[in-house]
């Protein structure tokens, strides 16, 4: 195995989630490395470079440049589809924020062109590739919870709070499936595999709201909403497995996520898709319920794992796991629960995916005695 070149990456997006990413992409790992940065903001984009030690520059400039061959896209989502299109078009590989796109179609579209411009695409949440989740999966595959029968899954939120600060949550892409389900959906389709339908129930808990943060100039504006801020769905899975889901985006501003699989021999809690190391229980019958060690690593903020799993894939001529399929399949699932609530029927989804294998387990943080937790994401 010989050692990587690291994928020149520009970072397109300079906004609150990008320190986590360029913390990463700027020293963690072998496989990829942030060279650049981009923001319709200019100064923003000036100051991340400064503080990174990157070059600011204009996206197509980006885009222009032959030493970047990765685009790491971490704009709101209302110009994902306009930014990984480009970056498509011009031959560079993306890893995408959360979610592909906004619009289904769309979506469609930038799985079709990355196919057609022979490169990767790549879409978070890629925390499914952490320690909580892997080592969910790997009770789930060693069947220490028995057949998986179904699954649980609530999340809440407080969007009049979380919208005052980030406006794009009340746009559309930006809804409370879209943003923060998206991380649950993604780590039940990883651990459980494609869903066939789903059935659901949304409301506009209140369409009227008004600015309550005085140290901004937005304060006292009136904001009428349209997206839905409480989705209820059943959704069923080709394995069998059936999942209730609630997300609740009027509700407490601090979060108390749930998501339960349930098994014939066994209940496993997976702890927050969100949370890299979120603890991991087992309930086994007629006993206590215990902590399950962790399997694997990437047990802290590790935001970009994706974009250097996918670098090692490529590197190495394999599928990478964040992959698009995935991603579109989880894309359809959530508006397949929005086209259920407005018509009233169940949605039945037209697109499918084959599960990515689990990352090899025991590499750990830190590996003073042997390989490093990246280690994992170089295997074949």
């Amino acid at each position: 195995m010989s050692k990587i070149t690291p994928v020149h990456a520009g970072i397109i997006g300079c906004g609150a989630i990008s320190d986590a990413y360029l913390n990463n992409l700027t020293g963690r790992f072998s496989s990829v490395r942030a060279v650049a940065c981009a923001d319709r903001h200019e100064k923003r984009a000036r100051d991340k470079a400064e503080r990174y030690g990157l070059r600011s520059m204009a996206y197509q400039s980006m885009l222009d440049d032959p030493d970047i061959a990765m685009i790491v896209n971490l704009t709101p989502p209302a110009e994902h589809y306009d930014v990984t299109r480009a970056a498509l078009e011009h031959g560079k590989h993306v890893f995408s924020e959360k979610m592909i796109a906004v619009d289904l179609e769309q979506g469609r579209e930038l799985m079709r062109s990355a196919d057609a411009h022979g490169v990767r695409l790549g879409v978070t949440p890629d925390t499914f590739l952490c320690g909580g989740i892997q080592t969910s999966r790997y009770v789930v595959d060693h069947g220490l919870i028995g057949d998986v029968t179904s699954a649980n899954v609530a999340v809440n939120r407080n969007l009049a709070i979380y919208g005052d600060i980030m406006p794009f949550l009340e746009q559309p892409g930006g809804g409370m499936p879209f943003d923060y389900g998206c991380y649950h959906m993604t780590a039940l389709a990883y651990l459980l595999g494609p869903a066939v339908r789903v059935s659901a129930f949304s409301r506009v808990h209140a369409p009227s709201r008004m600015r309550m943060c005085t140290d901004r100039d937005t304060f006292g504006e009136t904001v009428m909403l349209t997206e839905s801020d409480v989705v209820t769905a059943t959704v069923e899975y080709a394995s069998g497995a059936l999942a209730t889901i609630q997300f609740n985006g009027a509700s407490n501003v601090d979060e108390h996520p749930i998501m339960d699989v349930y098994g014939t021999r066994g209940i496993l809690h997976t702890g927050d898709p969100n949370v890299a190391g979120a603890p991991v229980r087992l309930r086994k019958p007629l006993q206590e319920e215990i902590a399950f060690p962790f399997t694997h690593g990437f047990l802290n903020e590790s935001r970009g794992v994706g974009a250097a799993e996918m670098a090692w894939a490529i590197a190495r001529h394999r599928p990478h796991r964040a992959g698009k399929e995935m991603a579109f399949h989880v894309f359809e699932l959530i508006h397949g629960m929005i086209i259920s609530a407005r018509t009233g029927e169940p949605y039945r989804l037209s697109s499918t995916f084959v599960r990515s294998a689990a990352l090899p387990e025991g590499y750990l943080p830190n590996g003073a005695w042997g390989p490093t937790e990246e280690s994992a994401l170089a295997a074949e």
